[in-house]
């Protein structure tokens, strides 16, 4: 089949194997956009992930019996991480004003990357702004990656009073807040 769809996973595919060839002999935690962009059915790389991504990324039917084949392999481990690596990763989400943005298979993961001390494949804005804050080294597939940590405020345009994240509506006002970021400095 030759379409222009076709032509574009084919060039994406060329820029995941380049990527990959200067990542040889290591291992990685994989989120599940690593999976989506093609990551661990690429190579022959050691990568570690989570019972909840699996599940998310397990309805993709063409990759079932792929991804079977990697855990058969021993190119993919299934890991769980321990219930403390859980909550520093939330309690940093919390701190940074992320904590919405991740799905518990997000926070497994993190967790994971944390504990296994290895380097994590996303490319999730808010996993890659969480992972920079724990020191958890990230690499990208499909762009360059972090170049700022963000932490996330919540802010009143009418009053303009600033809240943690989470809070939805003004305490003093009762507008509806919106939300923005401060760069932070590591």
């Amino acid at each position: 089949l030759d379409t222009p769809m076709t032509h574009n996973l084919y060039a994406c595919d060329k820029e995941v194997s380049d990527r990959l060839s200067s990542w040889a002999s290591k291992e990685f935690v994989v989120d599940s956009s690593a999976f989506y962009m093609g990551f661990p059915f690429q190579s022959s790389l050691k990568c570690y992930t989570t019972k909840a991504v699996h599940d998310e990324i397990e309805h993709i039917k063409k990759s079932y019996y792929r991804l079977e084949a990697l855990i058969d392999a021993g190119n993919l481990t299934i890991k769980e991480p321990d219930q403390s690596f859980m909550e520093k990763v939330i309690c940093c989400a919390n701190n940074t004003g992320d904590k919405g943005r991740l799905s518990f298979a997000d926070i497994t993961v993190l967790a994971l990357a944390l504990e296994m001390d290895r380097i994590l494949i996303s490319d999730d804005y808010a996993v890659g702004n969480v992972a920079s804050h724990l020191k958890v080294q990230v690499k990208s597939i499909s762009f360059k990656g972090i170049k700022e940590l963000r932490k996330w405020i919540s802010y009143c345009s009418a009053c303009h009073r600033t809240f943690q994240p989470g809070i939805n509506i003004c305490e003093t006002c009762g507008s509806k807040l919106r939300r923005r970021y401060k760069v932070h400095s590591a």
